[in-house]
């Protein structure tokens, strides 16, 4: 009994030793020229494929956000080898035509003028298959071209697996590790894991990903067709994810939706992805972009309350829009709601009063 309570003692202290972490905006999530904001709408793109060049340079899909190079669940073991032929070819090809396209810009039509007779390429990120692979990818040449990996399964057990790969990399290289093991149900390993990511990596951890079909696997399920996500445990487990992860800074993305017959559906969980400040949303098929940027354009009246609670004149509390603002709490809101309307524009819902405009 004694050793129980002196194990709840030292968990308690344990606790308490990172509670002034809890406010810090973004220890490891440094200050970048991209936005998490900016992934909307991710294709992942088994790196098999031989058109991954025409979509960098927007020949085909130009209305893509981001896409995710697959090294892992998307390319079978026979096909490791071929996979990385073709991304090292897909590398010396960008490397031979970079100044044909231009890199991604924060804002939509904010390209300086020499580059605006050149597309602008979506965010390219990779996914290798495990820590050993990212370490072979740091060694390519041209991979700085690149703007971040992702990384697959990462948890307590492999995270100091994946901060050793990633001793190479260069330091403006962005990552996003992917929540998706079986230990993300356990609130105290996610805990000491939100410090471990605080700690691990001299890269900027751009956003953290809830691998949704992965973590349903862990409980021998599949996600239903006729629900949203988060009406399924792993909706249960996004929201402790957000509550751990998000008050130490860190960005999420949403879980895939996988039912191309079901764009209601679809519509209303990526109204929840919005509502919960998830940044992005991965896509598997074309059709699903529009969806996906549509959800995340702001109403403009949303637009004018963040506006007016970041106005340098904002009183402590106000009335707006029948709404009661208070810019000390609302504040952190209000500038995610710039950075997102900055990425997807707005929408007029025609119920807007403030005079200034992004």
């Amino acid at each position: 009994m004694s050793d129980m309570l002196t194990h709840e003692s030292n968990l308690y202290n344990h606790t308490q030793s990172y509670a002034h972490l809890i406010t810090e905006r973004h220890a490891m999530v440094k200050l970048h020229t991209h936005h998490p904001y900016q992934l909307g709408a991710s294709l992942y793109m088994p790196a098999t494929r031989q058109d991954i060049w025409q979509v960098i340079k927007r020949d085909k899909l130009p209305a893509i956000n981001s896409i995710i190079i697959c090294l892992e669940d998307a390319v079978s073991h026979s096909d490791v080898e071929l996979a990385l032929e073709r991304l090292q070819t897909l590398l010396h090809t960008w490397a031979a035509h970079v100044d044909s396209i231009s890199n991604p810009a924060r804002q939509a039509g904010l390209q300086s003028k020499p580059q605006a007779q050149h597309p602008t390429r979506p965010l390219v990120f990779i996914r290798p298959r495990n820590p050993m692979m990212l370490q072979q990818l740091a060694d390519y040449a041209h991979i700085d071209l690149i703007d971040g990996f992702v990384m697959p399964k990462v948890d307590m057990f492999s995270l100091s697996n994946w901060r050793m790969a990633c001793q190479n990399l260069s330091a403006d290289q962005l990552l996003m590790p992917t929540l998706e093991t079986a230990a993300l149900f356990n609130p105290h390993h996610n805990q000491e894991l939100a410090i471990g990511f605080k700690e691990a990596f001299s890269q900027p951890i751009f956003a953290l990903r809830i691998g949704g079909n992965d973590l349903f696997a862990t409980l021998r399920l599949r996600r239903p067709k006729n629900s949203i996500v988060y009406d399924t445990p792993i909706g249960t487990l996004a929201y402790q994810l957000l509550g751990c992860f998000v008050p130490h800074g860190f960005y999420l993305t949403a879980p895939v939706f996988e039912y191309l017959d079901q764009p209601t559906l679809f519509m209303q969980e990526l109204t929840r992805d919005v509502s919960l400040g998830l940044v992005g949303k991965t896509v598997i098929h074309p059709s699903q972009i529009a969806l996906v940027q549509q959800a995340y354009c702001v109403p403009l009246s949303t637009l004018d309350e963040a506006q007016a609670i970041l106005h340098s004149e904002a009183k402590a509390v106000f009335k707006y829009n029948n709404t009661m603002l208070e810019p000390a709490t609302h504040r952190a809101w209000a500038t995610e709601v710039v950075n997102r309307a900055e990425v997807f524009g707005t929408i007029d819902d025609g119920n807007s009063e403030y005079s200034s405009r992004l």
